[in-house]
């Protein structure tokens, strides 16, 4: 008797995931066997009902909302969108945003770009595939709303990194962590997403230097002085002044706690 010949229907949803899969150790420069023990593999951290903290900038202000991973496709990554008491935030597409994920006892973190909304039983917002996602330090992402005064210049070029000019012009903190930073400045040409900055901090007690890399820029509503905010990463910071930004954070944390205002 001839041997039974077996078909087997493989869904095309699990063709697709597993074709996600191997684009996502491409993209990622992973291979089967992973990061060699280092870091989970992309595919572990993002999955579907994961819940995320999304940052974005909305009206000025550096905005923190909980959202929730409701889809993976060969589009993007859908998250559930921002909402503040039950109204929908303004994250436009095109903006830049920044996924914060909680795996196991460590947190992950990628930085993208909204490419689209969908609707459904609630709103969504499509982000773009991560080339890859970094270990984010507890501490230093810890982030607080301030009221900072600020000095800096925009570094034109190489040579500046190396003389770099004096810190003139004024800006206001508006929100601050010890790996970045919102400001409110005047806009200018040689402002725009990649510049980096010299900024002299000002906390209450001491001043230091860091160089920040413009990562977003937006308008700010109704302002009169037609200022802008960026979002800065920080590029080059001392351990000791970093320090002394966390210690500052955690001590408006605690003060506010106690007057009730946070």
């Amino acid at each position: 008797m001839a041997p039974l010949g077996i078909i087997v229907f493989i869904p095309r949803e699990w063709i697709r995931d597993q074709t996600l899969r191997r684009e996502y150790r491409h993209l990622s420069g992973l291979g089967a066997e992973g990061m060699g023990g280092a870091h989970p593999v992309m595919e572990e951290i993002i999955q579907v009902n994961q819940r995320v903290e999304l940052e974005a900038v909305v009206r000025g202000e550096w905005q923190s909302y909980p959202s929730r991973i409701e889809i993976l496709d060969d589009n993007g990554i859908v998250l559930a969108a921002p909402l503040r008491g039950g109204v929908l935030e303004p994250v436009r597409i095109g903006d830049q945003v920044r996924v914060t994920i909680p795996y196991k006892d460590s947190l992950y973190g990628f930085e993208t770009s909204v490419i689209g909304r969908r609707t459904g039983q609630i709103p969504y917002l499509v982000v773009g595939w991560p080339t890859g996602v970094t270990a984010a330090n507890r501490r230093a992402y810890f982030r607080l709303d301030v009221l900072l005064n600020m000095d800096y210049a925009v570094l034109e070029s190489e040579e500046q990194l190396i003389n770099p000019p004096l810190p003139e012009k004024r800006g206001l903190v508006k929100n601050l962590s010890g790996c970045g930073l919102l400001a409110w400045v005047e806009d200018e040409p040689s402002l725009h997403h990649g510049s980096r900055l010299l900024i002299d901090i000002h906390l209450p007690e001491i001043s230091g230097t860091v160089i920040a890399r413009v990562v977003r820029k937006a308008p700010i509503p109704e302002d009169h002085r037609e200022r802008v905010a960026v979002g800065l990463e920080i590029e080059d910071i001392t351990p000791a002044f970093r320090d002394e930004i966390i210690r500052y954070l955690f001590q408006q944390q605690r003060e506010r706690r106690n007057k009730g205002i946070l």
